[in-house]
């Protein structure tokens, strides 16, 4: 990450960015149109949703009209708008994946099985591969990155999630010659190992999020899916199933 910024703002000031492709626009995905809407350097051209005003919603809250957004499930049209500057939403992830001018797909479903899809899609099209999605990476993660590193491409996590941050400290750590024994994150509400989706529908209605998804926060299942990612990078395992929840404060 040292120099990102220089690094970006030498694309712009040449005139190039790296253009990106994004599955899902849910609420990571809305927040990372959002945030690299007010980078240089970097774009998100084009964006795959089952439900296209999803996609249409996040661009425009990013600031396009509705003139610059073209919403089409045809690769030559969504690839001409590109050239002629405009941004896609479109509900195939096979165009998503194929799109001349996308150098990265961002996979932000949280679906293990369209991760899976678009992951082994984008490889196949000479796409890198950003994994927002550490249901499909703990799950297919391992054999996607084979397929990358054999074509030349990156497989990677994404920096800023917990499972990005988490080894970012391990490898800081390894390379200062600790001996690294334990890993753990916190959760940003108490843990209720009994939560159903029932239980939470009115929260999720407040958060803009599904019940089924908040459950998996709640009941510790998102935690253990995450840990699950480091653990296969790093190959510190748990030492009981369903690892230790404590109550703590500062």
């Amino acid at each position: 990450m040292l120099r990102l910024n220089s690094k970006l703002e030498e694309l712009e000031e040449v005139g190039q960015s790296i253009k990106v492709a994004l599955a899902g626009a849910g609420q990571m995905g809305k927040g990372l149109v959002s945030q690299i809407s007010q980078m240089k350097g970097m774009q998100i051209v084009a964006v795959a949703d089952l439900y296209p005003e999803r996609g249409v919603q996040a661009f425009q809250e990013a600031g396009l009209s509705d003139e610059e957004i073209i919403v089409t499930d045809s690769l030559d049209e969504a690839d001409e708008a590109i050239f002629d500057d405009k941004v896609v939403v479109t509900r195939e992830l096979r165009v998503l994946t194929r799109l001349v001018e996308a150098d990265v797909v961002v996979e932000a479903t949280g679906s293990p099985n369209a991760g899976a899809l678009v992951g082994f899609l984008a490889i196949n099209n000479g796409k890198h591969v950003v994994m927002l999605n550490v249901e499909a990476d703990v799950t297919v993660g391992s054999l996607l990155n084979s397929l990358a590193e054999n074509a030349g491409l990156v497989y990677t996590l994404s920096a800023g999630d917990e499972p990005g941050a988490l080894i970012e400290l391990y490898n800081f750590a390894d390379a200062l010659g600790f001996r690294i024994v334990a890993a753990g994150k916190g959760k940003n509400n108490p843990l209720d190992r009994y939560a159903t989706p029932d239980d939470l529908i009115q929260l999720a209605a407040e958060k803009g999020a599904s019940p089924k998804m908040l459950t998996a926060f709640v009941d510790g299942t998102k935690t253990m899916v995450e840990m699950n990612a480091v653990s296969n990078a790093t190959g510190l395992v748990p030492d009981v199933p369903g690892m230790h929840g404590p109550v703590t404060s500062v």
